[in-house]
């Protein structure tokens, strides 16, 4: 059973990815702050059910709250607690620090994507026997086996988020019109394609009059696309240029379709990323545009990125990691 709030741009494929899951999609009755409260009668009813396996995702969501009030034999979170120093962290030891008790005293086992989640959960005095490893997922094999674009004398650059400022689109700007300074504009050897919502209305109109300036009809923007395959069939260059991220699976999709990746020396995306190795970290927009140069000019091996980008894109792949959280799963219910 699956307790959701309900989307009917994601709902219509619940039967197609999850044939044998019963998904109950509530509609949200109100936020506060980035929360989305959803509960009904029928979620009323099923809370007094008793579970073998209670898993909520993500600490201080409304669904968190929903694994406290539940019955089970053992209760299972995923933290998404970021490192120490990020600001998720800082929150479980400040303002959220009644939850941050209550869920040490609720659950049984808590999830987390790395080494350095594991240490922000023993910082906040979990036991380490309580803290499970479990990557972030990518159906790899589908974004491995995309059609490859056919030899092109450009290369497309693209990116693909909420048009939204924590995900960093303005240093698209920066980025590209440093490129421009270096190379003949009068006949560009690369296209740049945008994908994403607009998330904030007068940031994203802004952004693409400008990316339209400068690149004319070498800028596409895509919008929100209904797949990403869509998107990363188009690109041979994916930017990521993010201050903040959560599991950054952009980085690891763009890795498995075998995409050269520039993201953000940030955390997670630095724990990906081994630079020069299988993609490239950047603090400033200007050294990201040093490297796409590179490319160009063909200093960079790009054969050689896109197969360690592949390599190490593999071991996220959700069969892998589905094996793993069956695992948990018989584990913990037979304690």
């Amino acid at each position: 059973m699956v307790f959701t709030s309900l989307d009917r741009k994601f709902s219509k494929y619940d039967k197609l990815f999850f044939p044998n899951a019963e998904i109950l999609r509530v509609p949200i009755i109100f936020k506060i702050g980035g929360a989305n409260i959803y509960i009904s009668w029928r979620i009323l009813s099923k809370i007094l059910n008793k579970y073998d396996i209670v898993h909520s995702f993500t600490f201080f969501t409304f669904s968190s709250l929903l694994g406290i009030a539940m019955k089970s034999s053992a209760k299972i979170i995923r933290s998404e607690i970021e490192s120490p120093e990020g600001a998720i962290f800082k929150k479980a030891q400040g303002i959220y620090s009644i939850l941050t008790k209550l869920y040490k005293n609720t659950y049984s086992y808590f999830t987390v994507y790395n080494d350095l989640e594991v240490k922000s959960l023993e910082l906040l005095g979990i036991n380490r026997e309580q803290i499970i490893l479990l990557p972030p997922m990518i159906d790899y094999i589908k974004f491995a086996n995309l059609e490859k674009r056919s030899n092109s004398s450009s290369i497309n650059i693209g990116m693909i988020a909420r048009l939204s400022p924590e995900k960093g689109v303005h240093r698209t700007i920066l980025i590209i019109k440093e490129v421009l300074k270096n190379i003949q504009a009068s006949n560009l050897p690369f296209k740049f394609f945008l994908a994403g919502r607009v998330d904030k209305s007068d940031y994203a109109l802004k952004i693409l009059k400008m990316l339209r300036n400068m690149l004319g009809s070498s800028f596409i923007y895509l919008g929100e696309v209904a797949s990403p395959y869509d998107f990363y069939r188009l690109v041979d260059i994916v930017l990521v240029p993010s201050y903040f991220e959560t599991g950054a699976i952009t980085v690891l999709e763009a890795m498995a379709a075998g995409k050269i990746v520039l993201g953000s020396s940030i955390y997670p995306i630095n724990l990906y990323i081994s630079h020069g190795k299988n993609g490239f970290l950047f603090d400033r927009s200007l050294d990201a545009a040093k490297t796409i140069l590179d490319i160009l000019s063909g200093i960079i091996n790009i054969k050689s990125i896109t197969k360690e980008a592949q390599n190490y894109a593999k071991r996220h792949d959700y069969k892998i990691v589905c094996r793993q959280l069956e695992d948990i799963y018989k584990r913990v219910s037979s304690k």
